[in-house]
């Protein structure tokens, strides 16, 4: 991972973003791959998110 930056909504509840809560399915390995680990503003349901939650919220994880 780049910088060790994740996205604000990585692992935090099924109920806004499912990838890494539970079960990780092949595709959510994928996603985590591809976009959670440093590319997350390009992810669609981060976008979908970013509008829905304030600003506060937003801020990156880091591991």
């Amino acid at each position: 991972m780049k910088d060790g930056i994740v996205c604000p909504f990585y692992g935090k509840s099924d109920d806004i973003c499912d990838v890494g809560c539970g079960y990780i399915s092949p595709h959510d390995v994928n996603m985590i791959i591809k976009f959670c680990s440093c590319r997350y503003r390009e992810c669609m349901k981060y976008q979908e998110l970013a509008e829905r939650f304030p600003h506060e919220v937003l801020t990156p994880v880091k591991c």
